[in-house]
């Protein structure tokens, strides 16, 4: 991919940088605080490129494929309100945020309240800036190199992972004041990298690729330990993902680099219709 293009696609993603915004749930069935099911979460909940996607929030990145949909339309979670959102962080979901022109919108928690059942929770990749850095430094042909990836995994990335430990537990803790009798479950991401080898389609060298698989199965370690000390279960898609990364093919979960957007495939580096498929199965078995 060029570099115009391949920052072009970066760009739509918005994942990582968290440039754009939602300014309210796809809510067919309710309120904030609404009673049924609240998915909150970045990109990897929000699933975006997904076809179809949702009409009323094109800032949010989101699909009406994604994995709450496929859950409430398929009967596995009742009424939905799904306020995912591409680019956030544990803090907006808190706080909200200002998207460019100036437009307030709500913080995510705020869509949950004591009415609320089901809670599903997919967050923390992008605090402190860890997935604009896994992207920029490990995974982006245009920028990435093995001196940059060495040192933002094994020296900048070290100090991020507890205060991501303590911002999700912070969060699940919310979640559960605002809903105490909600079934809340924290859902981990999916692998990008493969277990050994690289592909056409994630050209890593093999020193970026253990480095990148090595900061994917870090960060699923933080959120196993943080779904245990808020006391919820830990949907562990990064296990559950062996086999399916972006090298595997037809059996890929995640896109690599190549930006499957305009056929309604998902943005690269994020889940396909077949990762949310494999997330709602994960789910609907729990």
């Amino acid at each position: 991919m060029r570099r115009r293009s391949l920052a072009r696609a970066l760009a739509a993603a918005v994942v990582a940088l968290g440039a754009a915004g939602c300014s309210g749930g796809s809510d067919d069935e309710g309120p904030a605080g609404a009673a049924g099911y609240v998915a909150i979460g970045d990109s990897f909940t929000s699933g975006p490129g997904i076809a179809p996607a949702d009409p009323d929030q094109p800032g949010c990145l989101r699909s009406l494929s994604n994995y709450p949909h496929l859950l409430a339309s398929e009967g596995s979670a009742s009424r939905l309100t799904d306020v995912s959102c591409g680019g956030e962080t544990t803090e907006m979901l808190r706080d909200g945020r200002t998207l460019d022109g100036g437009t307030e919108v709500e913080p995510q928690l705020a869509s949950i309240g004591r009415e609320t059942t089901r809670v599903t929770v997919g967050i923390g990749a992008n605090d402190s800036g860890a997935t604009a850095g896994l992207y920029t430094n490990c995974l982006l042909p245009t920028s990435a190199t093995d001196a940059l990836c060495s040192s933002f995994t094994s020296t900048y990335m070290p100090t991020v992972f507890p205060k991501t430990l303590d911002s999700v537990v912070s969060v699940l803790d919310e979640v559960a004041q605002r809903a105490p009798d909600a079934d809340v479950r924290l859902v981990g991401y999916l692998r990008i990298a493969p277990e050994q080898g690289q592909c056409a389609v994630l050209p890593l060298s093999e020193t970026r690729r253990a480095m990148v698989a090595g900061y994917e199965q870090r960060l699923a370690s933080t959120l196993a330990k943080a779904a245990q000390r808020a006391g919820v279960p830990y949907v562990d898609m990064h296990r559950a993902s062996v086999g399916h990364d972006a090298c595997a093919g037809d059996q890929a979960w995640v896109n690599g680099l190549s930006d499957n957007t305009a056929t309604g495939g998902g943005a690269f580096l994020h889940p396909t219709a077949a990762g949310m498929r494999a997330v709602a199965d994960q789910l609907g078995r729990r």
